[in-house]
């Protein structure tokens, strides 16, 4: 049983939890006389059961992890397949180090600063549990999920101790994977240039759980991106008090200029220096006045130099020009022909390829931003494809695509189609309700967006989409 981690709502909250367990955590002893020799006993592990994990199921299908089981698996059978098991004391010493100084920092908001060290520690003595723990929660606050998952699951097998246990349950259960579809969710909205659709659900994701730390890094690059400075830096501001050194603040190195120390001189002696200076002064004026000539001539020579130099580079930029503007030419007279032909196979009738060949050419034109070509493939697939996954994405963006150009009553047709026509295990069923909701709100229909909402409601009462603004909408 784990609800002791989830709120009243049934919301995962793992940034407070993670928090804590890191201040609960103890410092190692510096004492090498102290420090153990390895005795692991490593027949807990069995990579046979690990087939089954549910966790590794969901992390799989993650937009934001990579091969994380194979990494797991592969990080252990090299422990345990190593010819060297153990770690000399000095090594340990000097990982223990580390792990101390990384545990201080993030007590203190260095989470940056914490993860680089205790990765360093994790080199020198992979086979600590508490490394390996520490190592897991600070990935956890990160987001790397992968990573944290691969830490707790080393840990457990190495140590079998309670809190590893503790997140490889909390990163197994249910709540969980609801939370990751909804990450996944904001990242793959901003991959189809949803910026606001991905803003909501980070929002509300930092809502439930301020602790986290890569949402307001997420949501700090997009209003970059967007040109929204004032938003930037709000963020940023939200972010330094979680993770205080985090990549994204600048350095900024600031030099004083050094002062100059004037020498105390005695007053008696400058009428004796002024009347050097006045000496030196005017032997210096001739030899001045004849470097000057002679620096002028060597100028003028320079620049006649540099002169014919750059005439040189300017044939050779030349030459390169003409060259370029003659593969310009045979490129432009090529794709002149390609035109041509395939002017003259659209005047021959409707497409003719294969549903795979036309579902990618469509993925390839909506990214050159052409809709309206990109519509027509995806259409083509829609009416002649025989497979569920080729059509069902073909049928929701033609939906999208539709409502980007404004053509909103074949939007409509589509996203009523593919909620027609697939069930709430589907991958887009729960985005057509939401996207198709706020069409008809943003066009003035009220009563069709209610009742769309209610349909999400009604169908997926679990869906991220249950949101604030979906319950503004119905109080109306």
């Amino acid at each position: 049983m784990i609800s002791y981690y989830i709120d009243m709502e049934g919301i995962i909250i793992l940034g407070k939890i993670i928090i804590n367990d890191i201040s609960t955590m103890e410092k190692k002893s510096l004492d090498i006389s102290l420090i153990e020799e390895d005795k692991l006993d490593l027949t807990f592990f069995n990579i046979d059961e690990e087939e089954g994990n549910e966790t590794l199921k969901a992390l799989k299908q993650s937009y934001v992890t990579t091969n994380y089981k194979e990494e797991t698996i592969l990080n252990l059978q090299k422990a345990l397949n190593s010819s060297s098991d153990d770690t000399s004391k000095e090594l340990k010493l000097e990982s223990y180090k580390n792990y101390n100084e990384a545990l201080n920092l993030a007590n203190k908001g260095y989470i940056t600063t914490s993860t680089q060290l205790i990765e360093k520690a994790l080199e020198l003595n992979p086979k600590d549990t508490e490394i390996l723990n520490l190592r897991g929660l600070l990935k956890l606050l990160k987001c790397d999920f992968s990573k944290a998952f691969e830490s707790f699951y080393t840990a457990m097998c190495y140590g079998n101790n309670e809190l590893s246990r503790k997140y490889v349950d909390i990163l197994s259960s249910e709540e969980f994977k609801i939370f990751l579809g909804r990450y996944n969710h904001s990242i793959r909205f901003i991959n189809e240039d949803l910026n606001q659709e991905s803003i909501h659900i980070l929002n509300n994701i930092i809502d439930e759980d301020p602790y986290l730390i890569e949402p307001y890094v997420i949501l700090a690059l997009i209003y970059d991106k967007m040109g929204d400075i004032k938003k930037k830096e709000h963020y940023l501001d939200k972010l330094k008090k979680v993770d205080k050194d985090n990549k994204l603040f600048e350095e900024k190195k600031e030099y004083e200029q050094p002062k100059n120390k004037k020498s105390k001189r005695k007053m008696h002696i400058i009428p004796y220096v002024l009347l050097g200076i006045l000496l030196i002064g005017s032997i210096l004026y001739y030899i001045n006045n004849k470097n000057k000539i002679d620096n002028l001539n060597d100028e003028l020579n320079k620049k006649n130099d540099e002169l014919n130099k750059t005439t040189d580079e300017l044939n050779t930029i030349d030459k390169q020009l003409n060259e370029t503007s003659e593969e310009l030419e045979a490129t432009n007279q090529k794709l002149e022909e390609t035109n041509k032909s395939l002017e003259e196979y659209k005047n021959q009738g409707p497409i003719v390829i294969s549903e795979e060949n036309a579902y990618k050419e469509a993925l390839s034109l909506k990214a050159n931003k052409d809709y309206d070509n990109a519509i027509k493939y995806f259409k083509y697939v829609v009416d002649n494809g025989k497979h569920k996954n080729y059509i069902s994405e073909s049928i929701y963006q033609v939906a999208l695509l539709s409502e980007k150009t404004k053509n909103y009553d074949q939007a409509i047709k589509y996203y009523k189609k593919y909620l027609n026509t697939y069930t709430k295990g589907d991958q887009y069923y729960d985005d057509a309700f939401y996207q198709l909701g706020m069409l008809y709100y943003n066009l003035g229909d009220l009563p069709n967006a209610k009742n769309t909402f209610y349909g999400m409601i009604s169908e997926v009462p679990d869906s991220m989409y249950n949101n604030s603004t979906v319950k503004e909408i119905l109080s109306k």
